[in-house]
């Protein structure tokens, strides 16, 4: 006999649905789709002992027919494809028939459902995989599914699944997104009979975020509009000053598809790329609309990822999308000290349920931010008094931000900064100034990096000023670096680079880029080309961050003692840019804090 064999069916099912059935939260998806597919107003989710013991999903959709109900439950079988051409042009969340076989091949199923045409429902029993019983059974419209002992027959499996409040966790961050992408659906999650999460589906996108990361939150969004050839992008991104130490924050939907695409993440941070400090990232909820035909959903088991076929055209209007709306929307850092610290347990106790059970799945798991679903960040009004007690804390200490402007004066902030007069200068580092009933402490390294940062760009807009050397430089590099030079050949010209290629490994250079005062050292190319690498999705030129190293290098830097006049000079100039608020890198250059604030903390007001 060969050594090669056949396997069993029940042996390679359970295979199978281990590739679409990793843990509950994937059941909670596959089932929540197909509701969705179905044309429901209201999904309720209900899940005990974190998925584990039940995993109930109701709607009201168009339900499944009595003849429809066991074909649904055999593998390969689906109504929303039907050859193979129709793989290219899905417009349902669901299509490869694998779903439900492979739930009921590692659970007890029990299922009740009826259509509008039907006068009585369907009910059935599943038992790992076999359709043990299926009768008539009065029902409402729609269908509820049980998912009972989740991987009860394959004890290795449940082994590897987490603790009962990760598993939670995983689930209320799916339903989170979820309901985020379909403001029109009404969500409702239980767990061990406690409600975590209610959407009312009115289709409004700031009460679903209100009610999903927190009114604070949703009064930080900024909303993202853009058209290109193929689709649209619709969505909201937060301020820079509201960032996050993890990706966590992010979501993307493909016509209304819940997927994870590094590049998008990639795409949607370079916007962000001198707005904000390093290792930080925006929160934002993207949908993007695309003729069905010009991407590829079939390229992962749990259909999370996606191809585009015109890729670069998605990501430029990304960018452009995020960046277009950030120019408008830039708000300075306040301090604030009006919290009392006996705010502290009130604030804590009122905060959602389901943030406590994180914050346990955080110490349980001894992890940082990497692992964190659901962060202080949604609850930003008890971001600062919590930080020294909470161990998921992941904010910037002290700093908190102007939420309470309307949104009128939100639009205007981008603008002029109202200062009246300058004060002085604290440290040789710190600016102080007088505006209207609040004051400004403006980082003189950081605003003049930024200052310098838009002039050299600006002058990049143009053809850059050159210095030709007075003998050829001979640099050496790598192989992958003489790759990137001849890859990039045209663009590092650009910048001011006059060379050519001499050998396998060297360069010789005529002429290096001329910033006003200061001629560029030519072993600087070997720190331009480093600014290429790992840049897959180029939207952003990567001369930008060669720009904001210089700006860095040039700029006026702590300790560095001004007169009046020159501190009066470099706050016109900050103030006259288009965005004054941040340095290349993402520091704030400016904080400020209101009289109402000082006078309080000199008990001057009670």
């Amino acid at each position: 006999m060969g050594k090669i064999l056949i396997l069993d069916d029940s042996v390679s099912s359970k295979i199978a649905a281990g590739e679409v059935i990793e843990r509950p939260v994937s059941v909670v998806k596959e089932l929540v789709e197909n509701s969705i597919d179905a044309g429901s107003k209201h999904i309720i989710i209900e899940i005990e002992k974190g998925g584990k013991k039940l995993i109930k999903v109701t709607d009201d959709g168009e339900g499944i027919s009595k003849d429809d109900v066991r074909p649904a439950f055999e593998r390969h079988a689906t109504s929303k494809i039907h050859k193979l051409d129709d793989i290219f042009n899905i417009k349902t969340l669901g299509f490869r028939g694998e779903a439900l076989p492979s739930i009921a091949c590692v659970s007890e199923v029990v299922v009740l459902t009826k259509t509008s045409t039907e006068p009585l429902g369907t009910r059935c029993e599943i038992r790992g995989g076999t359709m043990e019983k299926i009768e008539e059974a009065p029902a409402r419209e729609g269908c509820c599914i049980e998912i009972r002992n989740l991987f009860y027959n394959t004890p290795a499996r449940l082994k590897f699944l987490g603790s009962e409040t990760q598993e939670i966790s995983h689930i209320v961050d799916l339903v989170m997104r979820l309901s985020i992408g379909n403001p029109y659906i009404s969500f409702r999650l239980v767990s061990d009979g406690k409600e975590i999460l209610y959407t009312s589906g009115n289709g409004d996108y700031n009460e679903v975020i209100a009610r999903v990361y927190g009114k604070d939150v949703a009064r930080q969004i900024i909303q993202i509009k853009k058209s290109f050839s193929s689709g649209n992008i619709f969505g909201f991104i937060s301020t820079p000053q509201f960032n996050r130490g993890n990706r966590t924050g992010e979501t993307f939907f493909v016509n209304r598809r819940l997927i994870k695409d590094k590049g998008l993440s990639f795409t949607l941070e370079r916007a962000y790329k001198t707005l904000l400090p390093t290792s930080r990232f925006p929160i934002a909820m993207v949908m993007i609309d695309i003729d069905s035909s010009q991407i590829d959903i079939n390229v992962h088991p749990a259909k999370l990822e996606i191809k585009f076929q015109k890729e670069n055209e998605v990501h430029k209007a990304l960018f452009e999308a995020v960046l277009q709306s950030l120019k408008t929307k830039i708000l300075v850092p306040q301090e604030k000290f009006d919290k009392a610290p006996e705010d502290i347990d009130s604030m804590e106790k009122s905060r959602p349920q389901v943030l406590e059970q994180q914050r346990i799945l955080e110490l349980e798991q001894g992890k940082g931010e990497e692992n964190n679903l659901l962060k202080s960040v949604y609850f930003p009004s008890t971001h600062d008094i919590i930080s020294k007690r909470s161990a998921i804390y992941e904010g910037t200490h002290n700093q908190s931000y102007f939420v309470n402007k309307t949104e009128s004066q939100q639009a205007d902030v981008a603008g002029k900064l109202k200062i009246n007069k300058i004060v002085g200068q604290l440290f040789n580092t710190y600016i102080i100034a007088e505006g209207e009933g609040e004051f400004y402490l403006i980082d003189q390294h950081a605003a003049h990096e930024r200052i310098l940062f838009e002039k050299y760009s600006n002058r990049f807009r143009q053809k850059p000023a050159s210095q030709e050397l007075i003998q050829p430089y001979a640099l050496k590099l790598s192989i992958q670096d003489m790759a990137f030079v001849e890859e990039y050949n045209q663009d590092i010209k650009n910048m001011g680079f006059d060379f050519s290629i001499f050998g396998k490994d060297t360069v010789l250079i005529r002429s290096v880029p001329y910033f006003f005062d200061r001629v560029v050292n030519p072993e600087t190319l070997a720190e331009v080309l480093d600014n290429f690498r790992g840049e897959e999705y180029i939207v952003l030129h990567p001369r930008e961050k060669f720009i904001a190293s210089m700006a860095c290098h040039t700029a006026l830097k702590a300790g560095d003692a001004l007169n009046s006049i020159q501190m009066n000079d470099l706050i016109t100039q900050l103030n006259n840019l288009e965005n004054p608020f941040t340095c290349p890198h993402g520091r704030p250059t400016i904080i400020s804090m209101t009289l109402y604030v000082l006078e309080k903390k000199f008990k001057r007001i009670m």
